[in-house]
C-alpha cells in the first residue's frame, strides 16, 4: 500500500483541504519549541554556574581569613601551601578543633558540667 502525500480529510466541516501546510506547520512550530526550551536550559545552567562560582569564590575568601589563625596557632602541623590546596570545609574542621584545643579550662569544665 502506497501513501498518499496529499491526504484529504474525511470530515464534511473541513471541506477537504491539502494538510500538507498544516503539517508543516506542525513541524516547524515543534522546531521552535524545541530551540526555545534548549536556549532556556542554557540561559539555566549559565545562571547556575554563575551562582557556583559565586559560592566558591565567598568560600575561598572564608577559607583565606581561617588560614592565619590556624597558622599561628597549629604549632607547624600544617603549611600555608598544604592549607590553600585543602577544601573550605576540612579548613572549616581544622579551625574548630584548633579553637576548642585552646579554649580555656574553665570554659571546657563549664561545657563538661551543663553538657553544652
Amino acid at each position: 500500500m502506497t501513501v498518499d502525500k496529499n491526504i484529504l480529510s474525511i470530515d464534511s466541516d473541513d471541506d477537504n483541504d491539502n494538510y500538507q501546510a498544516f503539517s508543516e506547520y506542525l513541524e516547524d512550530h515543534a522546531k521552535r519549541q524545541k530551540n526555545k526550551t534548549a536556549h532556556e536550559i542554557e540561559q539555566m545552567g549559565n545562571l547556575f554556574l554563575s551562582e557556583i562560582e559565586r559560592k566558591n569564590k565567598i568560600k575561598k575568601l572564608k577559607s583565606e581569613k581561617l588560614i592565619p589563625y590556624i597558622l599561628k596557632h597549629c604549632d607547624d602541623r600544617y603549611g600555608e601551601e598544604q592549607l590553600k590546596s585543602y577544601s573550605f570545609e576540612d579548613i572549616q574542621q581544622i579551625y574548630d578543633e584548633i579553637k576548642a584545643e585552646r579554649k580555656p579550662m574553665i570554659v571546657k569544665f563549664f561545657h563538661f558540667i551543663f553538657n553544652l
